[in-house]
C-alpha cells in the first residue's frame, strides 16, 4: 500500500483522536458522556455501518472472499489462543494471566478496526470485516468469558444477540437476495453508520486522556504485550498467507483487524470479574498509543 495513502488515513484518525483528547481535557466531554457515547457507538452507529455494508450488488466472488475471511480469522484465533495458553507469561498470577490472554487473542477490531477498514477499503472492506466480527464474537463470548470467569460457562445468548451480530443477520439475506431497501431508510442508515469512524476516534482520545499515562508507560510487561498484539499477531498472519492461496482483499482485511490494539473488552471483563482491571487499562492505553506507530508499518506490507 502506498505510503501517502497510509499517512493520510492514519493522520486523519490521529486528528480525530486528538479532538477527543482535547475535548475531554477541557471538560466538554466527561467520563459519563464518554460512556454514553461508547454505548451509542456499540448499539447504534457501528451496527448501522455493518448493516449498510451489505447494501451492495451480489457477486459470488464477494461471498467467497467473505468465507476466506471467516476461515483465516478462525485459524488466527486458534493460533493466538495456543500462544496465549502455552507460550507467554505462564508464571503470572491467575487474574493477570486472564488479562494477558485476552490482550493477545482479542484486538480492538470494533472501535478501531472498522473505522480504519472503512477509511481504507470502503463499504466492501467493512462487509468482509463483519465476517471477521462473527468469529470474534463467538470466541469472545466463549473463550473470553472462560478466561476471566474460570468456568466453561458460555454465554450463547450474549454471543448471538449483540447489535453487531443482529446487523449481520439482517444484512446477509439483503445481500444474498438483493432485497431493495427504501431510500429514506437506506440513506438514514448510511448517515448514522458514517458517524462511526469520527465517534470511535473521539471516544478513544477521551479514554486516553482519562488514563494515568505515566504509570502505564512504566510497566515493561505492557510493552511486551503491546508488541505481541500490534506486531507479532499480524505478522504471523502475513507470513501464513504466503503459503496459502487466498484473495488479497480477504488477507488484507484480516491483517488490518489483527494489527489493532488490545480490545477494550479486556478492561471491561477485567473490571467485571475483578481480574487486575488497572493492568488491563494499562494494556489498552499503551497498545492504543503505540498503534499509532505500528499500524503504518503493518499497512506498508499490504
Amino acid at each position: 500500500m502506498e505510503f501517502i495513502v497510509i499517512f493520510d488515513q492514519v493522520s486523519t484518525l490521529l486528528v480525530l483522536l486528538l479532538v477527543g483528547f482535547i475535548t475531554k481535557k477541557v471538560g466538554i466531554i466527561n467520563d459519563v458522556v464518554n460512556k454514553k457515547l461508547s454505548e451509542f457507538l456499540l448499539m447504534v452507529t457501528s451496527p448501522m455501518l455493518i448493516f449498510t455494508s451489505f447494501l451492495m450488488d451480489y457477486e459470488a466472488e464477494k461471498l467467497t472472499n467473505a468465507l476466506y475471511v471467516i476461515g483465516l480469522g478462525t485459524v488466527m484465533f486458534i493460533i493466538s489462543i495456543i500462544a496465549a495458553e502455552k507460550i507467554f507469561f505462564k508464571k503470572q498470577p491467575k487474574a493477570k494471566r486472564a488479562v494477558i490472554k485476552s490482550a493477545i487473542v482479542f484486538s480492538n477490531c470494533g472501535f478501531m478496526g472498522f473505522p480504519l477498514v472503512d477509511s481504507i477499503f470502503g463499504q466492501e472492506g467493512v462487509f468482509y470485516a463483519s465476517m471477521y466480527l462473527v468469529v470474534f464474537n463467538i470466541v469472545m463470548w466463549t473463550y473470553g468469558m472462560m478466561v476471566f470467569s474460570g468456568k466453561a460457562n458460555f454465554n450463547i445468548k450474549k454471543m448471538l444477540t449483540t447489535p453487531a451480530m443482529i446487523a449481520v443477520y439482517l444484512g446477509i439475506p439483503i445481500f444474498l437476495f438483493q432485497i431493495n431497501i427504501p431510500f429514506p431508510i437506506k440513506n438514514a442508515a448510511q448517515m448514522i453508520g458514517n458517524m462511526t469512524t469520527p465517534l470511535a476516534m473521539i471516544i478513544i482520545g477521551a479514554i486516553i486522556e482519562s488514563a494515568n499515562i505515566k504509570k502505564a508507560l512504566s510497566d515493561i510487561q505492557v510493552y511486551i504485550l503491546s508488541i505481541m498484539r500490534l506486531l507479532i499477531m499480524p505478522l504471523i498472519a502475513y507470513f501464513l498467507i504466503l503459503f496459502i492461496d487466498i484473495p488479497k482483499i480477504a488477507s488484507d482485511i484480516c491483517i488490518v483487524v489483527l494489527a489493532m490494539p488490545a480490545s477494550v473488552n479486556a478492561a471491561v471483563f477485567a473490571e467485571k470479574f475483578e481480574a487486575e482491571p488497572l493492568f488491563a487499562s494499562k494494556v489498552v492505553t499503551v497498545s492504543t498509543l503505540l498503534s499509532i506507530l505500528t499500524i503504518p508499518i503493518i499497512l506498508r506490507l499490504l
